[in-house]
């Protein structure tokens, strides 16, 4: 039988966050551990807390699993994602993306060309990590050789390849704020572009003038070319290879939902990694579940391509389950409610609610040094306090992309900047007056958000009027 409940307590509500989430936080920042398996740790602490205030572990559990269903969601679309990675390395697709990139290199606009190069990269690849590791550190080569700064090189390498990552709907990231929040994700990526595209183009704009400062004429693309032949002879390359990536964006033109549009592009990789890559049925079929392996004696390029696979993705579908398990528990105790209770009086507009995210986002990636650990903490705090004063969820996840994505990397223990800072061998304190991009991001949101100027997009991108009506 249900027990009396007591009344909550602000002080002990904000006590029983800080403990559940303090015992995710405080050891992945210091000792560096997985975040997913602490969530279990988490749940077994944070039940007796709830139950003290008269609820059952019964009804306890019964939230916890109404609240996890609504991860199904956004769980089947990254273990999609997954095998379409596994499929688009194998089918050559990524290979032909990486080759016309490199291939466009010139030593001129060499700064210009390497924020496109990796934006480009991370956009088809979906992982920043990836583009820093690999095409990143084939630019660095070129940049050193003309005598600039490495850290003047980074700056353009890990810009393009977070703000690909910020659009692209095969990034973990992407995927994980739509999710958390309960939208579209190829809706949420159109609704971002109001803010991501004019920020993109003033960068590339400050990356060209910074660029043309150096001395083209010194510039060893040695390193570049030995990709490209690398690439030719690892692969069956044509125009052929491009064909899953055309029949996703059609599917995105004919507004296709996303898990259709994602498994039609896994598909017609898989036919291309049959038929033409001639690799075997049951090997394409192992592509899906375990990602693609190269076979090169190149090690660069094996570390390039192989990756992807839907077990790539479980530790991404695992840390929804056991967020949303974690947050089902303190929402059923009503313990979320109480703790948000303090904004849901100060976001009552647009602009207040868009601040708002930025900064929670911001003090996440502070407090638990992890990107996607912000975006669902984030998301999931705040979804409830959107939907009780009537505000746009597509903002929220507009606004997390800037306090949870790039604002991280201006914190330099957080495991993004850390990661990409060390393939490219640079530290990541001495890149913060480099990473301007967080703050052009925020000022344009800034702007859109106080003029109200994306009015038109906005309903036009989340799908809500078709643009002939509009």
């Amino acid at each position: 039988m249900s027990k009396e409940k007591q009344t909550l307590s602000f002080g002990y509500a904000a006590l029983t966050v800080l403990v559940s989430f303090g015992i995710i936080m405080i050891p992945a920042v210091f000792l560096g551990a997985r975040t997913q398996p602490l969530f279990l740790i988490s749940w077994l602490i944070t039940i007796p807390f709830c139950m003290k205030l008269g609820y059952t572990y019964k009804e306890l559990q019964t939230g916890m699993f109404q609240f996890m269903a609504k991860c199904l969601t956004p769980m089947t679309i990254v273990l999609c994602v997954g095998s379409m990675v596994g499929l688009w390395n194998a089918s050559g697709t990524v290979a032909m993306v990486t080759k016309l990139c490199l291939s466009t290199i010139n030593p001129k606009f060499f700064m210009a060309m390497a924020f496109f190069i990796c934006l480009i990269f991370s956009l088809f690849t979906g992982t920043s990590f990836g583009t820093c590791g690999t095409a990143g550190i084939a630019l660095m080569g070129v940049g050193l050789s003309m005598g600039i700064s490495p850290t003047v090189v980074a700056a353009p390498i890990i810009t393009g390849a977070f703000f690909g990552d910020a659009f692209s709907p095969l990034s973990d990231s992407t995927n994980v704020a739509a999710g958390s929040v309960g939208v579209d994700l190829f809706k949420a990526i159109k609704y971002q572009a109001s803010i991501t595209i004019p920020s993109i183009l003033i960068c590339a704009v400050i990356y060209f003038i910074w660029g043309s400062r150096y001395d083209a004429g010194t510039a060893d693309i040695s390193s570049i070319q030995q990709v490209i032949a690398g690439i030719e002879s690892s692969y069956n390359l044509g125009i052929i290879t491009l064909i899953p990536l055309v029949a996703v964006l059609l599917m995105l033109l004919l507004k296709i939902p996303s898990i259709p549009s994602i498994l039609t592009g896994a598909v017609s990789g898989f036919v291309i990694s049959w038929l033409y890559q001639e690799h075997s049925f049951q090997d394409t079929v192992s592509y899906m579940w375990s990602g693609f392996v190269l076979n090169s004696e190149d090690a660069f390029l094996t570390k390039i391509f192989s990756r992807g696979g839907i077990t790539s993705m479980s530790g991404t579908a695992f840390m929804f389950i056991f967020a949303f398990g974690l947050f089902g528990l303190l929402s059923t105790a009503g313990i979320i409610d109480k703790v948000v209770e303090p904004l849901t009086t100060r976001m009552n507009s647009r602009l207040s609610g868009t601040i708002c995210t930025v900064l929670l986002g911001f003090i996440s990636n502070v407090t638990s040094a992890s990107g996607n650990f912000s975006f669902i903490f984030t998301g999931s705090l705040l979804k409830p306090v959107y939907e009780k004063n009537s505000l746009n969820k597509w903002d929220l996840t507009r606004a997390m992309t800037v306090g949870c994505l790039l604002s991280g990397l201006l914190v330099p223990w957080n495991s993004n900047p850390l990661t990409v800072c060390g393939f490219l061998d640079v530290e990541p304190i001495d890149m913060i007056p480099y990473m301007f991009a967080p703050y052009i991001t925020f000022v344009i949101l800034m702007i859109v958000t106080i003029t109200n100027i994306d009015k038109k997009f906005s309903k036009i991108a989340r799908g809500e009027v078709a643009a002939e009506k509009e």
